[in-house]
Parts: C-alpha cells; structure tokens; sequence
C-alpha cells in the first residue's frame, strides 16, 4: 500500500469550506493559491500529514445546504500525528477552535472563505486497499441512534461487514472507508456525525454520479439490517468531485507540485 494514497492511511483531517466568489479567474487563482502555497505550508507545518487530495461539491444533499463548496482531506500518518495536530491547532484547549496562521493571498484568502466543518477522523474498515486518487467520492455522515446503548457493537458489526460492502457492489464503487470520529474542531449544529463513510468512484462524470444515485436509490436488494441500523441518522450526503492529489515531497511554497501529483481543475 502507498501510504501517501487518499483514503489510506489510519487518520485523515477534513476541512470543509466555501469560497465566495465565481468570477472563472478569482477560481482558478483560489485552487492555484490553495495547491501551491497553501497544502505546502501545512506539510511544512506538520510533518505527520503525508498527503493532501482536494474536491469541489458536485451534488449537493437534496435536504438543504448541508456540505462546503470545497473539501480538503489530508491524510495523516500516525494517532500522534492526529493528536499533535488538535494539541497544537487549539492551543492545546479542546474545541476552542483555534487555526494556526498561514499566508494570505489577499482580497481572496482568507477574506473570502468560511469554514464548515474541521474534523479528524480515524479509519474502521476499508473493502480494499487504496489504489490511487478518486475521480470523486460520496460520502455519508451517520449517527447512531440517540439511545442505542448496549445495541452499539450490533450496529458496527452490520454497518462494516454488511452495510459498506454491499453499498460498493450495488453501487459500482471501486471501494468503501468507514471512519469514526476522533476529534471534531469545528462543525454546525447539530454537530459533527460519529461516523462516516468514503465511497470512491473512477468516472466522477455528471452522467456517471447521476446514474449512480439512481441505482442506489432503486436498489431493492438492500439487507435491512438490525433495529439499531433502521433508526440511524444521515445528517449530510454529499457528491464531490476530485479536483488535486498533492503527495508530500520536499518543495517550496509556490513551486509547481512534484511528481505524482495530478490535479483536476474545475
């Protein structure tokens, strides 16, 4: 296994933003700051995050406005890589929701971003091993219910051996990553979901995700799962598009990316 892949490693930290503006060349100029300068500036930062992959939200959950415009997922190489990071980003206050400062590239960063969300996740399962970067992704956030009690280790066991398998067959996807967790820096109420899920599509194509959703919904082979599973909560779903996959090297801010990077401009 690559341990610079996405969705490989043990530990992976997801910013979720918005970026006010749509003019194509303040666009181009936000995703160019971000691969260049800014993911650079964090691997320098923090020498336990191996990776960076980037996406921009292709479907929106049909419920409201529940995801960022842009997704950021670093992979991060070990728990005191993770743990290093939330020490050091709250000023070692859990949940003040501190960030370190970083170069601007004014009038658009940072006066144009608004965070979402901020979270570490850790890896519970995965279908198979990482083989690359994504053409885009689906990911669920899910909550078990409220009062699931003793039932908890029922819901896990259904939700990875059955749930996550059987989404990746009916769907198509390559593969599946369940996460739960770990630290939650910022995120709206209600909250940031216990757990989550990574299905990764090769054609991330809008014919390809729309057909994919179709057969996902109409699916009638679903394994309906125990009593705790029927009342899970889903308090975002998301489509994103893969847009960067920036593996660390040893590079300067504002250099062009190194080898085995790709990037996908919208």
């Amino acid at each position: 296994m690559n341990a610079h892949a996405p969705f490989s490693n043990r530990f992976l930290y997801w910013i979720a933003l918005d970026f006010a503006a749509s003019d194509p060349a303040d666009v181009a100029r936000f995703n160019r700051f971000y691969d260049e300068t800014h993911v650079p500036e964090v691997f320098a930062r923090h020498p336990g995050f191996v990776a960076a992959h980037r996406y921009v939200l292709q479907l929106p959950d049909s419920r409201g406005d529940l995801g960022g415009t842009y997704l950021a997922a670093y992979e991060v190489e070990s728990e005191e890589a993770a743990d290093a990071y939330v020490a050091g980003t709250t000023g070692r206050t859990a949940g003040d929701g501190a960030r370190p400062g970083y170069t601007d590239d004014p009038p658009l960063w940072p006066d144009l971003l608004t965070h979402r969300w901020r979270v570490v996740y850790e890896k519970v399962a995965e279908t198979s091993p990482s083989t690359g970067a994504p053409g885009g992704i689906y990911i669920i956030g899910i909550d078990p219910p409220a009062d699931v009690g003793d039932e908890l280790a029922e819901f896990e066991e259904f939700y990875t051996k059955i749930h996550v398998p059987e989404a990746v067959s009916i769907g198509g996807f390559r593969r599946g990553t369940r996460y739960a967790l770990r630290h939650a820096l910022e995120h709206p109420e209600p909250g940031c979901p216990r757990y989550l899920a990574v299905y990764e599509l090769d054609d991330a194509s809008d014919e390809s995700v729309l057909a994919t959703l179709r057969t996902l919904l109409k699916a009638k082979t679903w394994t309906p799962g125990p009593a705790s599973w029927a009342r899970h909560a889903t308090p975002w779903r998301l489509w994103y598009r893969n847009i960067s996959f920036i593996p660390r090297a040893t590079f300067t801010p504002g250099a062009t990316p190194p080898d085995g990077a790709t990037v996908r401009r919208p």
